[in-house]
């Protein structure tokens, strides 16, 4: 079930016998959940595309804070009042646009917080607009200014990663437990045998090949980064690598060593198409199946050379 899912089922309940503190706590939650949603759109980095796919996104938070309250909202009046907030965020907004369009790789990443904010405010701007009807333009306005600078202190980096991961886990089977053991060899009796070389699969090919050469082709980037990068590489013959970046050379070596300046985390078959351009970096971002920790946009930014 998405998020959005979510905000449908909670329109479906009663909320006129819930206290007012009950009510307040249903609906600031409705808006934390629909600003982390935002923030995940606002990684597209097509300058102006977060303002078109947040816009259903910000009418079901609206139409389901609106029925907390006890106001029964449609559609198109949730979108007109969306609207109408927009002329006041009108200025964060085209600022957050403008970063984008100069920054087309990491800038979309420096919105991120920014929407949170934003729709956070326009979230908060709707609850006091239901809780009082008729509250002037003036106060809603004053009302825009200080939730926006509680939204931009409420953000939080490991939770908007939580976020998109737990849609990712969605569509994950349960109860089907990864095998702790592989099958023992039998032993056999008589000569011994000569040991025989250890066959790579394919993920360790890659990445004791391929992402090994790339690194020594491009000593910009070992020595902007100088340190160590651990790769936590899930699924099918997946495993965990260390890539020395300090190195001249033989930058990787099985396990994780050190104490890493960057940890990238994701499965065998999208790091593959990563490292061969067959996958955007921020797209992966985007759907969780890329996770950099920490979210250093300097660091990632001088990483671009190996993905391209």
């Amino acid at each position: 079930m998405s998020w959005l899912d979510t905000l449908e089922d909670i329109r479906k309940k009663d909320f006129s016998k819930v206290p007012v503190a009950q009510r307040d706590k249903a609906a600031r939650d409705v808006v934390n959940m629909a600003s982390y949603g935002c923030a995940v759109v606002a990684v597209s980095p097509i300058p102006f595309s977060d303002a078109v796919l947040s816009l259903p996104m910000q009418t079901g938070m609206v139409m389901t804070v609106g029925h907390v309250y006890g106001r029964k909202v449609t559609q198109a009046d949730a979108k007109s009042l969306i609207l109408e907030l927009g002329t006041v965020a009108g200025a964060g907004m085209l600022a957050r646009q403008g970063i984008k369009a100069l920054l087309p790789v990491v800038g979309a990443l420096l919105t991120v917080p920014a929407a949170f904010a934003m729709n956070w405010a326009i979230g908060r701007v709707a609850m006091e607009y239901f809780k009082n009807p008729g509250m002037p333009k003036e106060q809603l306005r004053k009302v825009f200014e200080l939730a926006r600078d509680e939204g931009s202190k409420l953000f939080s980096m490991e939770r908007f990663n939580a976020f998109r991961k737990s849609k990712a886990a969605a569509v994950k089977p349960e109860g089907v437990a990864e095998p702790d053991e592989k099958p023992k060899a039998k032993k056999t009796v008589g000569k011994a045998k000569k040991p025989v070389p250890k066959k790579l699969s394919k993920i360790e090919k890659i990445i004791t090949k391929d992402f090994d050469a790339k690194l020594g082709k491009h000593p910009e980037v070992r020595k902007a980064v100088a340190g160590v990068i651990h790769l936590d590489i899930t699924g099918d013959d997946g495993g965990q690598w260390t890539a020395d970046l300090t190195r001249s050379k033989d930058f990787i070596s099985e396990g994780l060593e050190g104490d890493p300046r960057l940890t990238v985390r994701c499965s065998a078959a999208d790091f593959g198409d990563l490292l061969k351009g067959r996958k955007d970096a921020q797209m992966a971002v985007l759907a969780g199946d890329l996770e950099l920790e920490p979210m250093d946009l300097d660091l990632v930014g001088k990483l671009a050379p190996l993905f391209s």
